[in-house]
């Protein structure tokens, strides 16, 4: 089993290749908007240096989202033409859960925050139960002070959200509240594929193969600002 793993969801991108006990490589770039530029020529970069044929590859795991717009519809297409194109089985993930899974085995509630522009924020909140992420929370867009209202017990952020409204943060909770340093702020594609890899390993028919590739779309959480525009008229 060797799975393409794609992450895109905010100006920080990353991709890895995975296979049933290791991750076997990963390749990250935090170069702003322009990032998902350099994903295809990353994918085909990555492989090469494992070795690997795009043909090597058994499936293809992708963050739906939520995040910025514009990466996740690249991340998403960019997966879906590989998987069409060898037949295998596409599998998407929540941003926020991937983010989430930066912190195995802590004792606090994780709240990953992603920053959603407009003063708002991606989020939801999860708990490790044993190194097992529990989701507590659907994911969400929320203001900051949304966010606070709905954080009842000791928590620990974990996101580019996090980092932006740290000091609202600690102006408006309790003592009982943490921050991840810097090297876990970003959704790993690793993570991604680890999310859901017991869907690879159940195996899927070519039907429910071809329906995954052909009705995946992001997770927006909220219309884009071409809809907006579009409605107003």
């Amino acid at each position: 089993m060797k799975i393409l793993a794609i992450e895109t969801s905010t100006y920080a991108g990353s991709i890895a290749i995975v296979s049933e006990d290791s991750i076997l490589g990963e390749y990250y770039f935090n170069i702003g908007p322009v990032h998902t530029e350099k994903l295809v020529p990353s994918i085909d970069w990555l492989l090469s240096e494992l070795n690997m044929e795009k043909s090597d590859l058994t499936g293809v795991a992708v963050s739906l989202g939520p995040g910025s717009f514009t990466s996740l519809r690249v991340g998403i297409s960019t997966a879906k033409g590989i998987c069409y194109s060898l037949g295998i089985p596409l599998i998407g993930v929540s941003s926020l859960k991937a983010l989430a899974m930066n912190l195995p085995y802590v004792p606090y509630n994780i709240c990953p925050v992603i920053d959603a522009r407009k003063g708002e924020v991606f989020t939801a909140l999860f708990c490790s139960n044993n190194g097992e992420l529990e989701r507590m929370t659907e994911d969400m867009v929320i203001s900051p002070q949304g966010l606070v209202e709905i954080i009842k017990d000791n928590t620990i952020f974990v996101g580019d959200g996090a980092l932006l409204y740290k000091d609202y943060l600690e102006d408006n909770l309790s003592p009982g509240i943490m921050f991840t340093p810097l090297n876990l702020n970003s959704p790993r594609a690793s993570n991604v594929a680890l999310a859901e890899v017991s869907k690879f390993k159940e195996g899927l028919d070519n039907k429910s193969v071809l329906d995954e590739v052909i009705n995946m779309a992001p997770h927006y959480l909220r219309k884009s600002e071409a809809e907006i525009l579009k409605q107003g008229r």
